[in-house]
């Protein structure tokens, strides 16, 4: 029986709490043509050098990342996306969402001239990767029952321009009991008061980080590793997989306020330390929303690092920080969350039980 991992891969969307707060009237953008312009005046496909000077000039001042992926996806690009290449954008600021929209304009470009197209569709037996999926199970099997505080700062851009306007700041205490998250709000003076999060106005996402890696490597998700090179992560020595996850086995789960929640397939990059085998950082983007969903585009990326629980002498693989961001590209309407963890501690708990219960006292 396939395990369900929607509390983890969900991020929910509540639209009109926030946005009916926030809103303004945002400006067209001056990169990507109106519909009827495109029609008349199909754009030029997409130099490196043209997608590197947006990214380092143009993202923050007048448009958003989503606008790249969006031109790419409908005019394509003119160079060939190879490990090196990626990692450049990277390092410029692309996220998951245009990195995967990239690759795929490649596959487009190659099936278009005939070239045989090497797409992540067939996996065959990968030593490495079997290795890494005995080291997730055995790390999931001994990950301790903890406790930590995780602090989410939320952001938004509701015109596309790229800008990130900051909204608040929520804390709470995490969790980690017998496999199950819980969260309780910790109210910080001189800041809103923090509600329960299925409470919270805006974006917000919960679930069991631990099953995200588990589900991305176990067998009966079916996803598909294809080695992308080498790279050096947290002074440590890493190779890098790209992956896809097809929706038919896929647990990502996608929600917005008012509609129903969907199950999406997604695809993304994992690097994994290359002695140790463990996961050291896991981006990842859905992949082809239904058009007439309120979302356009998901994505998230999440870092892991060792740390020792305090009270445990033990040092374990934990999340240390992470990064979602879920839009509606149409409205221009685009939210992001920064979630750090941290103040690891063993759970514990004063319930005591007795084998022989006390009687109650005697009545005077």
């Amino acid at each position: 029986m396939k395990k369900s991992l929607a509390n983890l891969n969900s991020f929910h969307l509540v639209w009109f709490a926030l946005i009916s707060g926030l809103l303004f009237l945002a400006g067209l953008n001056p990169f990507i043509p109106s519909a009827s312009t495109q029609q008349q005046n199909p754009g030029p496909p997409l130099t490196l050098q043209r997608l590197d000077e947006l990214l380092r000039q143009s993202t923050g001042r007048n448009m958003a990342e989503a606008d790249f992926a969006a031109y790419v996806e409908r005019f394509g690009i003119t160079f060939d996306p190879t490990f090196d290449v990626i990692s450049r954008l990277r390092v410029n600021g692309a996220r998951q969402h245009l990195i995967n929209t990239i690759k795929r304009a490649a596959e487009k470009s190659l099936a278009s001239s005939g070239r045989k197209v090497v797409a992540i569709d067939a996996q065959t037996s990968d030593p490495f990767i079997e290795e890494t999926r005995k080291a997730v199970r055995e790390h999931l099997d001994n990950l301790p029952d903890f406790i930590c505080q995780q602090v989410v700062e939320r952001y938004y851009d509701l015109g596309g321009y790229g800008t990130w306007s900051s909204f608040d700041t929520l804390t709470y205490e995490l969790t980690y009991n017998r496999g199950r998250e819980s969260y309780n709000p910790i109210n910080v003076e001189d800041r809103p008061v923090t509600r329960p999060i299925e409470q919270t106005r805006g974006a917000y996402s919960i679930g069991d980080f631990a099953s995200g890696i588990a589900g991305l490597f176990d067998p009966e998700t079916k996803t598909v590793f294809k080695p992308a090179g080498k790279e050096r992560l947290d002074n440590r020595d890493t190779l890098v997989y790209n992956f896809r996850v097809p929706l038919e086995s896929s647990n990502w789960e996608v929600k917005a306020e008012s509609e129903p929640a969907i199950i999406a397939g997604y695809s993304g990059t994992v690097w994994i330390d290359k002695e140790t085998k463990r996961v050291l950082r896991v981006d990842q983007a859905a992949d082809d929303l239904p058009k007439d969903f309120p979302i356009t585009n998901s994505e998230s990326s999440v870092h892991y690092g060792t740390i020792k629980v305090r009270g445990l002498d033990v040092e374990f693989l934990l999340p240390i920080r992470a990064e979602f961001i879920i839009a509606d590209r149409r409205q221009k309407h685009y939210f992001r969350n920064l979630i750090y963890f941290k103040s690891y501690r063993k759970f514990e708990t004063d319930i005591r039980i007795l084998d022989h219960p006390s009687p109650p006292p005697k009545k005077p």
